[in-house]
């Protein structure tokens, strides 16, 4: 009997007619019912005999893989691959996939609410209420502000729709686009160009070599003071000393991520112009749904070529 590891928390519960289904065609499921996410040695003690992972942000290293002696295929609960070693999982004719496009609206849909609520100082107006500090705040419309979209994949697109329907004006960077595959109100530029003429900045990147620290020190410096960063994918796109710097300094006007809480230092976490949340953009029962019915899917392909 072929057996299927299953790491993301939400299948425990939400997840138990997928779980049924693989059950019934004759798979052994194993599924995280800890409540927690699983340390490196809990994985060490499950991969030895599994066809298949399901993995959601776990460390799929090359100690883990090569502890999978029967492993067949690695299927992502969503898209950023960057805790799996791909490289060294396709050396070992391993293939891995990816669940596209599940979350796309989920992830759109915050984006827009970060862009918003940081135009409308949202955050400080909060706390400011619940230390009952009645304080006039003014804040910024969306209409005919500039947003640079860094990433044009299905989020970014979807950004760019949400953008367009408040009479934003879009201009986008991402070099594995053409222009004639983009809606005629996306502009697309380079990035120099997005960078320096944005009121907003909001990145769609995956974390790979070639775009650690995308926004350096020398990027921050030449966007419009004030500008607004939204990261609703990878705190390693950006650099935190130049953030934190530039947030201290007042040359950016706000900064909302919706990343990992450990990928940020409490220096930058408790600036009253920085906001976090623990990378729950996806979080909703639709994107749940889509995601889990794809990375199975993926799975029973992987398992039947």
């Amino acid at each position: 009997m072929r057996k299927i590891l299953i790491t993301p928390r939400p299948f425990y519960e939400q997840g138990k007619n997928e779980i049924t289904y693989l059950k019934s065609l004759g798979y052994e499921v194993i599924v995280n019912d800890t409540g927690n996410r699983y340390s490196k040695t809990d994985l060490l003690n499950l991969v030895g005999d599994v066809d298949a992972i399901l993995t959601g942000n776990d460390l799929i290293d090359r100690e883990v893989i090569l502890k999978a002696k029967k492993l067949k295929i690695i299927s992502k609960y969503g898209v950023g691959l960057d805790n799996i070693d791909v490289k060294f999982a396709e050396e070992k004719n391993i293939k891995v996939c990816k669940a596209l496009n599940a979350n796309s609206v989920s992830v759109a849909e915050t984006t827009m609410m970060m862009i918003l609520t940081s135009l409308r100082k949202y955050y400080q107006l909060c706390q400011n209420s619940k230390n009952h500090i009645e304080k006039r705040i003014l804040g910024s419309e969306a209409e005919g502000k500039v947003l640079a979209i860094i990433g044009l994949g299905s989020i970014g697109k979807k950004v760019a729709k949400y953008a367009n329907a408040l009479g934003m004006r879009i201009c986008g960077y991402d070099p594995f686009v053409q222009k004639e595959s983009l809606k005629n109100y996306i502009e697309l530029n380079t990035f120099e160009e997005v960078i320096s003429k944005a009121d907003i900045i909001s990145l769609h990147l995956p974390l790979l070599e070639t775009t650690k620290k995308i926004i350096s020190k020398d990027v921050i410096s030449k966007m419009r003071t004030g500008a607004i960063i939204v990261n609703t994918a990878r705190g390693g796109l950006i650099d935190e000393d130049a953030l934190y710097e530039n947030l201290l300094s007042g040359h950016l006007g706000f900064v909302s991520e919706d990343i990992e809480l450990k990928e940020r230092s409490d220096e930058l976490i408790t600036l009253p112009t920085y906001n976090i949340t623990p990378h729950s953009a996806s979080f909703t029962k639709e994107a749940d749904q889509k995601t889990m019915q794809i990375a199975i899917g993926n799975i029973l392909r992987g398992l039947e070529e």
